[in-house]
């Protein structure tokens, strides 16, 4: 029953976020969608950007599992320019994360500060699963060589953030969103992958999955240690 109780909190929390953004909604109101009292709440979760955190784990782990799908079904998709473009579509599908990356600059900021004082060592393996990923590409020959594996990463990063946050400062006239993706997909291709790079990508394929089944594991118990009262 405790696990379930901290499902029904973790569901309100989401619907709330989506509804009215992390700034206004309060542990009452949290409680209130819930059905259940702001004592409750505070059993579970000791702070309104923990839970909020837990939140968006869940998410992740969801996000995750589509990715490793898509990567046992296609190689071709684990490509970094595909892995961005993905990332891209599946963060405007998912309420919770788009909010989260696309709304206000403020509540990313405060969760990742956040994150990083309360989950510093799953943090720290989120970044090193990403890091590890780009090392798997560059050992099959996959991304070019020429770059530094931080610089690669960091650039990779500038990218993807770029594209899903400029929306509001573009004024020009509006992209279908799939034409946005694929954009992003050129971009990253054009800038990091070897020519040859989509006829080696299976080769990593197993390795890749390996490091986000890992990542998954340590998100699902933090998250089952965060519901526990």
């Amino acid at each position: 029953m405790s696990d379930e109780r901290a499902d029904w909190i973790l569901d309100a929390a989401g619907e709330l976020l989506v509804a009215w953004g992390y700034r206004r909604v309060t542990i009452e109101d949290v409680a209130r969608r819930a059905g259940i009292g702001k004592g409750t709440v505070y059993l579970h979760f000791k702070t309104k950007e923990m839970l909020f955190l837990t939140v968006v784990m869940r998410e992740q782990v969801r996000l995750i599992d589509r990715f490793v799908a898509a990567f046992g079904a296609d190689p071709s998709l684990a490509l970094p320019s595909q892995l961005a473009r993905l990332a891209y579509l599946w963060v405007h599908e998912d309420p919770i994360i788009h909010v989260i990356v696309t709304g206000d600059p403020e509540t990313l900021g405060a969760l990742v500060r956040s994150g990083a004082d309360q989950l510093g060592p799953l943090m720290k393996t989120r970044r090193r699963t990403i890091a590890g990923y780009f090392a798997v590409m560059r050992e099959h020959g996959v991304v070019r060589d020429d770059l530094a594996p931080e610089a690669l990463l960091h650039a990779y990063t500038a990218i993807l953030t770029g594209f899903l946050t400029v929306d509001p400062y573009h004024v020009d006239g509006e992209m279908p969103l799939e034409a946005k993706a694929e954009l992003l997909a050129y971009t990253v291709r054009s800038s990091f992958e070897d020519p040859d790079a989509a006829g080696r990508v299976g080769r990593a394929v197993p390795q890749v999955i390996e490091l986000y089944r890992n990542l998954r594991e340590l998100l699902i118990e933090e998250i089952s240690r965060r519901k526990l009262p």
